[in-house]
């Protein structure tokens, strides 16, 4: 099929927006030859245009320019609405002025009046960001002609385009053109994305290691000694005192770190840190003496077992808990061991569990530590 496509002679005695006018009779006639597309279809053709005219403009200057490409966004504006009431069912009527429009045969007479309305109703084309101006006759009149071919031939070679694709839809079978009368027809309403649930408990905004515990979130400080393998029974002494206090032992955590996000392990150990509660030394002749210690921990290889799981919605965080939700940690000081890191908290109360106490014994060959005699 071949459309005929209507042409209007610019002179001088054009109306100013007589280069609208020729901008919509285009793109309503392309529109009404495949009039059973969906509205998919008229922007690709709307893109073309716009494609097309930006790269047949260069003859012009900015200004000129700047009215073309207007003027044919004010008739991709035109048509689009005419569009829109025509699918409304308002049964638009032509004016006694279609008469007096190259319509051409290639269309129906419904075609030609709805390109008629296009052409008369001057609301669609209102715009009151943009004013226009007479341009210069002689330098548009030849340059505007082929404008409109080459605009012309970009937009039957969509159709084109578009046919050939619904045939190979089509397994390449003959497709039979029906013209069908619009209807509106219900759309078809997708649920929009629900957010993920909301955890039930306060998360933090700012990265590191916070203790949940009666609904409160209390962040845990990193101790500057590394958390040593468990195969070792005692670190080194850490002079630190704890600045976070859990009122009780029901605790869980949670992790909020850069390096979490699918890199996350399946257990993480609560580590104990002991304090040292005496020390044994002896004097020259052998004799032993003890003496009282102050602000000196160390971190043991006895150890509590959390599990770990994410948290919806939060790829960079954790939630730590014990596998038994009736644990409890016994009072006492800890660290919280991720990565050879401890973070680092205590649980109020007076410590009864033995792993809580060491006593560190000075002699000539080493420092060695033991549990605190009952």
């Amino acid at each position: 099929m071949k459309p005929e496509i209507a042409t209007i002679d610019q002179d001088e005695t054009t109306s100013v927006p007589a280069q609208e006018v020729e901008f919509a009779l285009i793109l309503a006639r392309m529109i009404n030859t495949v009039k059973q597309d969906p509205a998919q279809l008229r922007f690709t053709v709307y893109e073309l245009a716009r494609s097309k005219l930006a790269g047949d403009i260069s003859w012009a200057d900015e200004g000129e320019q700047k009215r073309l490409l207007t003027a044919l966004e004010v008739a991709i504006k035109g048509v689009e609405q005419f569009s829109a009431r025509v699918d409304q069912g308002e049964g638009l009527q032509a004016p006694e002025q279609t008469q007096a429009l190259a319509l051409g045969s290639g269309v129906s007479p419904r075609a030609n009046n709805q390109i008629a309305v296009l052409a008369t109703d001057p609301g669609i084309y209102t715009n009151p960001e943009w004013q226009p101006s007479p341009p210069p006759l002689a330098k548009r009149r030849r340059p505007a002609a082929w404008l409109l071919v080459w605009f012309t031939c970009g937009i039957l070679s969509a159709g084109a385009l578009t046919g050939a694709i619904y045939l190979q839809r089509g397994s390449l079978a003959p497709v039979r053109v029906v013209n069908v009368p619009q209807a509106t027809l219900p759309t078809e309403v997708k649920p929009a994305p629900q957010p993920p649930d909301s955890p039930a408990f306060p998360v933090p905004n700012d990265y590191g290691i916070y203790a949940l515990n009666n609904g409160k979130l209390s962040e845990l400080d990193a101790l500057p000694e590394q958390v040593p393998d468990k195969r070792v029974s005692v670190s080194t002494p850490v002079s630190k005192a704890s600045r976070t206090t859990l009122p009780d032992g029901h605790a869980k955590f949670v992790a909020f770190r850069r390096d979490l996000a699918g890199n996350a392990p399946d257990r993480i150990d609560v580590r104990v840190v002991a304090r040292v509660r005496r020390s044994l030394t002896f004097d020259a002749k052998g004799k032993a003496s003890y003496s009282p210690v102050s602000d000196e921990w160390n971190i043991r290889n006895t150890a509590y077992q959390f599990r770990v799981r994410p948290i919806v919605g939060n790829p960079e965080m954790l939630l730590i808990q014990p596998e038994n939700a009736d644990f409890e940690l016994p009072a006492g000081r800890y660290v919280l061991a991720l990565k050879n890191q401890g973070y680092d908290f205590t649980v109020a109360g007076q410590p009864t569990d033995p792993s809580q106490c060491l006593e560190r014994t000075d002699a000539s060959n080493g420092t060695f530590y033991s549990d605190c005699e009952k």
